[in-house]
């Protein structure tokens, strides 16, 4: 009879359990990552479309995070990183795509729950923290159960009492599903605004008339106050001494691209706004004027370029960009060329997802002498090849439409307070644009 030490035993059942014991497990491994790099965005009441809090939320979802975080479509983050470094980097880390992998190669095992860390506590309501002031529509939008919504434009007679100073802005759609991004608009006092909670036009094409908010006695082009879009939601103001500005006698332009979502429903947006303590010693601006109106994309074409220059008439530090294109949207650079010849590229972004609008915010702000120009390169795939494309048998031009094309670089930038904001970026600054 054959007889084994029971030693050797012991030892063998050590090893095995050790071969087929599970190393990556959700409460030990899986849980801090999808805190620190997930659950902003996948959790009850936000913008991703299943929440990822806890392991029975997370775990039918297992092979599908693996293959997005694999293929870097999550978390969204398009900008290169050889080019510039930014302070709202979302990008994953190496080892935690490895880890989430693991997890679910390893059929996605619970753990023990002692291991798991104590939940995230987000912030509620909202991201800036209680407004001061908040500014709603007057009435609801109706949105249809399906086709395509022209872009709404909603105008709140305000007349803001005196003049402020905003550290902080934040639109919360009441309907986030059907909100595909939106702007709140600061229109300077001018004597034919419409009437007390009356809304715009419902279209608002580029350049037209139907619904724009308007030009302010200066004739420039007014400021953005907040925008809204997947990826983009509070947005902070205070770049070192720095604070957007409201005039006493301003109002509120609401200018919305809706989407349908299979249910007739409404939505009923509103911006809220922190008022700064203490006036800053120079302002913060935003301006959609790195935009080019003049191009139509041929059928067929894989790679269309349309290229956008505009002078830089003062000082300014550049701390914001958020590229703009839709479904046919490939990829977005800005360069800044300084008046010694040299150029330097800031942004490039190499996989433009229309449904993740990011805005990127400069590490260090990027310092523009007077005398510089920004210059932006977008590429288009008008092809078939391109899933996203409605039709690549048309040509397809700048439009407000989804269905169409913009190539718009939104930007922020801090400048003197005594600074010209009519004059900043030439002709381009007088561009309002709709998205």
């Amino acid at each position: 009879m054959l007889r084994i030490p029971v030693t050797a035993l012991l030892f063998a059942a050590v090893a095995f359990s050790a071969d087929t014991a599970p190393s990556v497990t959700f409460n030990k491994d899986v849980l801090p990552v999808l805190q620190n790099n997930c659950q902003t965005c996948h959790r009850p009441g936000e913008i991703a479309p299943m929440s990822l809090l806890t392991y029975k939320e997370a775990r039918p979802w297992a092979k599908a995070i693996k293959e997005a975080v694999l293929a870097r479509k999550m978390p969204p983050w398009f900008a290169d990183p050889a080019v510039n470094h930014f302070s709202n980097d979302r990008s994953m880390a190496e080892k935690d795509r490895k880890i989430l992998a693991a997890w679910a190669d390893a059929g996605a095992p619970e753990g023990n729950a002692k291991d798991a860390p104590p939940p995230v506590k987000f912030a509620e309501g909202w991201e800036i923290g209680q407004p001061d002031i908040i500014v709603e529509m007057p009435e609801v939008v109706q949105i249809p159960a399906s086709g395509i919504v022209r872009n709404q434009g909603v105008y709140v007679k305000v007349n803001f009492p005196k003049d402020i100073w905003v550290q902080a802005a934040e639109i919360r759609p009441s309907n986030r599903t059907v909100v595909h991004h939106m702007k709140a608009w600061v229109v300077y006092p001018k004597k034919d605004a419409p009437a007390d909670g009356a809304p715009a036009a419902p279209e608002a094409p580029a350049g037209g008339r139907g619904g724009r908010p308007g030009m302010g006695p200066e004739g420039g082009a007014r400021e953005i106050l907040a925008k809204y879009n997947p990826g983009l939601d509070g947005q902070n103001f205070t770049v070192g001494d720095a604070a957007k500005f409201i005039p006493a006698g301003s109002d509120v332009y609401f200018e919305t691209h809706y989407t349908t979502n299979g249910t007739a429903t409404t939505d009923r947006s509103k911006v809220g706004i922190l008022v700064a303590k203490n006036p800053p010693n120079r302002r913060f601006f935003t301006s959609g004027a790195l935009t080019n109106t003049n191009f139509t994309i041929p059928a067929g074409n894989a790679n269309y370029e349309v290229r956008t220059e505009i002078p830089v008439e003062d000082n300014v530090e550049l701390t914001w960009i958020q590229p703009h294109m839709h479904m046919r949207g490939k990829d977005f650079e800005v360069r800044v060329l300084y008046p010694t010849g040299e150029t330097q590229t800031v942004l490039k972004v190499n996989g433009y997802n229309f449904n993740w609008q990011v805005g990127y915010e400069f590490a260090k702000p990027v310092v523009i002498p007077k005398g510089s120009k920004m210059v932006s390169i977008a590429h288009f795939d008008n092809s078939p090849n391109n899933p996203f494309n409605p039709d690549a048998k048309r040509d397809v031009p700048f439009g407000s439409q989804t269905t169409d094309e913009m190539s718009v670089g939104f930007f922020s930038v801090v400048v003197n307070k005594k600074t010209d904001l009519t004059k900043l970026f030439g002709k381009a600054s007088a561009i309002n644009i709709y998205e």
